[in-house]
């Protein structure tokens, strides 16, 4: 019981950075284990782990019964589904997954603006959101593709004449399009893929150049007058 108790404490006042690991683990590892062969299963499991992260956050700031709800209505929908067969479960899914990292987001952001000193927290934080805010929109490119299948073209071959998820392909889009990269190998042409991908592109730039950017200055420049004394 008290081992239990000394990790809860030690995840809790750590979580934005075990979170900031979750999320840059999944980024890297689920591309690699698709490669190597392993199937794109491991980009849903490593993203049901970060929604599961990103549901304790909640637990610690807003409160059990929110955090818990989301979850289970996430475990609901994708165990009928995994049951069943029933398809709208798993877009109804992914609604709750980009409300859990809107939430979570939200969370962060107003830790973020909290009066305090800056804190490598804070910062850890500051990346969390901006890799939720390329999940949450790689899951929305998601829900566009399969609600209309015209929304994208791929130059290349489409997702599901490759055997593959097209969330693997969607979230790869959508931190394509946050990082302002375009290499041009998934094209938006729907209106709502467009104008998702135009505010992703914007708000991905500006959140590094004017929130982490100011973190990290404030945060080095405190490093600096302390190792000055």
């Amino acid at each position: 019981m008290f081992v239990v108790q000394d990790l809860i404490n030690r995840y809790s006042r750590r979580r934005f950075a075990w979170l900031f690991c979750s999320l840059l683990i999944t980024m890297v590892a689920a591309p690699v284990l698709g490669a190597l062969g392993a199937g794109t299963r491991f980009m849903e499991v490593f993203l049901a782990l970060n929604l599961l992260a990103a549901v304790l956050i909640t637990l610690f700031s807003f409160g059990k019964y929110l955090g818990l709800g989301l979850l289970t209505l996430v475990v609901v929908a994708r165990g009928v589904n995994a049951l069943l067969g029933y398809e709208p479960l798993l877009a109804t899914s992914q609604v709750i997954g980009v409300v859990i990292c809107l939430v979570s987001a939200g969370i962060m952001f107003s830790f973020l603006l909290s009066e305090g000193s800056v804190s490598s927290e804070r910062i850890f934080a500051a990346l969390s959101v901006y890799l939720l805010i390329g999940i949450m929109c790689g899951l929305l490119f998601c829900i566009f593709l399969e609600q209309w299948p015209d929304s994208f073209v791929f130059p290349g071959s489409f997702p599901h004449d490759s055997g593959q998820n097209p969330l693997a392909h969607t979230i790869y889009f959508s931190f394509v399009t946050l990082g302002t990269l375009g290499y041009g190998d998934i094209i938006p042409v729907g209106g709502p893929a467009r104008a998702l991908a135009v505010t992703e592109s914007i708000m991905g730039q500006m959140y590094l150049a004017v929130v982490v950017a100011r973190l990290v200055s404030l945060y080095r420049g405190k490093a600096d007058r302390h190792d000055g004394r």
